[in-house]
């Protein structure tokens, strides 16, 4: 897992269009304080080949959590929503900058880290 800081959550998400147009594959929670949630997006830097890329929320300390039926059909046009401050990390499914638990899915934590995967399809 490899940490995300502010340079280069910039560099993720430009890369796979902030997910946009991506699909959720899963949302697991490890323990009551880290939470995964993995998507299957396109990479740029790969010729727009699929990839998936697996997130980690670590401190969990606020999270609005939907079932399974519910996480498939959530509209992924906008993409996810993710920050990185010193105060902590945030991860939302739309467009939510500054104000991520405004959105019908997210993760607040105290740090974030990333793993690419291959694709899930």
């Amino acid at each position: 897992m490899t940490p995300l800081t502010a340079n280069t959550l910039k560099n993720l998400l430009e890369r796979v269009d902030f997910a946009r147009q991506g699909e959720i594959r899963s949302l697991a929670p490890n323990s009551p304080t880290s939470i995964d949630i993995r998507f299957s997006v396109q990479d740029s830097a790969r010729g727009y080949d699929w990839i998936d890329v697996l997130f980690r929320i670590e401190g969990v300390n606020d999270a609005k959590l939907v079932s399974d039926n519910v996480l498939r059909g959530l509209d992924m046009s906008e993409g996810i929503t993710v920050e990185v401050t010193p105060k902590g990390a945030a991860l939302a499914i739309g467009s939510y900058a500054g104000r991520a638990d405004e959105a019908p899915c997210y993760i607040l934590g105290t740090s974030i880290g990333y793993e690419e995967l291959p694709f899930s399809g």
